[in-house]
């Protein structure tokens, strides 16, 4: 009996032990205010923790709201139609270099003249304006740098260079000589400039949206320029040889200039619609854009000529041979034109930001006005200040200005990176 008290003794003991190492307990509503205020800190900063992981957690999963491309372009545009303006034939024909006999031959014009291809850039910035998604507003501009091609010809006197044209006087086909064996030796260089930009600036409507496609509408504003000139330059040095001496050949020993300038300039301004659609799947999308500007381009040519002769004292006109009084001036006029444009663009995705992509483009401008179509090669001598009936009244008010339009393209690859976050 003395032995069952002390073992209940001994095991009241060792199970009171752990009661007395928690400490004091209290009902929900009797716990200190201090002990009170550091379990709300705690859960309220645990909590704080789970909001900012999840709201970081949203935003990575959040579309991206706004995007930005940067091309490279490697296009073409269609080649302009010059008529003949550098000829050459035997010195014994009776009007060498003119068109129609049958050894003359064109040295330049007559043919489309290639611009080859171009380069220059594009970029594109855009951002969704509601939270839903379902509209934005997209801006793009692009260029073609700037190209002059063309040719130069040179000549001590044979071969024989000329300008031809049309001689209204006569009603036969003539030529301009620049050089003649014995009579004139020079030059002659025929330049075309040519520089195009564009740009538009669209609203986005999203017509459909799932994970294989997306599709989007396209509707806005576009504007278009191309600016193009022909530059004719003629330098003729009257030096005679002994058997032409005392035939009364003019400016002897003088020095001719010759200028003839066709400068255009084409405004497009019109509304646009289209449409974009987007295949996914994996990391490559196919983008298929089509789209359509309506009206209107302003057209502006200026024509110009000028010949400089160094006698004393010098004679100086605003006149040339193909640009003279008849059909100088700055011409203006609107027309109704249609741009179509149509893409197609392979783009990769990179990283959850960036992706890479090439893709080629192609653009149709239903009416300009282009330098080599403004040339008219009917020529009053009475109006060329080379001419020895030049200040004589009569005859038609030609060369005169022709007012001729026609179409355009432009086309070829791209390929840039694009950024949207």
């Amino acid at each position: 009996m003395r032995l069952f008290l002390v073992a209940l003794a001994i095991g009241s003991c060792a199970g009171a032990a752990p009661l007395l190492a928690q400490g004091p307990s209290y009902p929900p509503d009797m716990v200190p205010l201090d002990k009170r205020q550091g379990i709300m800190e705690r859960r309220n900063a645990v909590l704080a923790e789970d909001a900012e992981a999840a709201e970081e957690l949203a935003a990575q999963r959040r579309p991206p709201r706004i995007w930005g491309r940067a091309e490279f372009l490697l296009w073409w545009i269609r080649p302009a139609n010059f008529p003949p303006l550098v000829t050459t034939g035997p010195f014994t024909d009776r009007l060498p270099g003119a068109l129609g006999l049958p050894d003359t031959r064109v040295l330049f014009g007559e043919r489309g003249i290639d611009f080859q291809h171009r380069t220059g850039g594009r970029f594109t910035f855009g951002t969704w304006v509601d939270d839903g998604q379902d509209w934005g507003i997209e801006a793009s501009y692009f260029f073609l740098s700037g190209r002059s091609l063309g040719e130069a010809f040179s000549s001590p006197g044979a071969p024989v260079l000329a300008t031809p044209f049309f001689n209204v006087g006569t009603n036969a086909q003539d030529s301009s000589l620049i050089t003649f064996p014995g009579i004139l030796h020079g030059q002659v260089a025929v330049r075309a400039p040519s520089f195009m930009q564009g740009a538009d600036l669209n609203l986005i409507p999203v017509l459909h949206r799932d994970e294989s496609w997306h599709m989007e509408g396209l509707v806005g504003f576009r504007y278009l320029n191309l600016q193009e000139g022909l530059h004719i330059q003629s330098t003729s040095v009257v030096t005679l040889a002994p058997q032409f001496q005392g035939m009364g050949i003019p400016f002897v020993d003088n020095t001719i200039q010759v200028s003839d300038r066709f400068d255009t300039s084409n405004h497009f301004f019109g509304g646009q619609l289209g449409a974009r659609v987007e295949f996914k799947r994996k990391r490559w999308t196919l983008d298929v854009t089509g789209k359509v500007a309506l009206g209107v381009n302003h057209e502006v040519v200026a024509i110009s000529g000028t010949t400089k002769i160094d006698t004393q004292p010098v004679i100086a006109a605003d006149a040339g041979l193909l640009a003279v009084s008849s059909n100088s001036g700055r011409f203006t006029q609107n027309s109704f034109a249609v741009v179509p444009e149509a893409a197609f663009t392979l783009k990769f995705q990179v990283t959850e930001n960036i992706r890479l992509f090439a893709g080629y483009s192609f653009l149709y401008w239903s009416r300009v006005a282009r330098p080599g179509d403004q040339v008219d090669q009917n020529v009053n001598p009475n109006l060329v200040p080379t001419s020895a009936t030049f200040g004589t009244a009569g005859g038609p008010q030609r060369p005169a200005y022709l007012s001729r339009g026609g179409d355009f393209f432009a086309h070829g690859g791209n390929f840039g990176l694009e950024f949207r976050y």
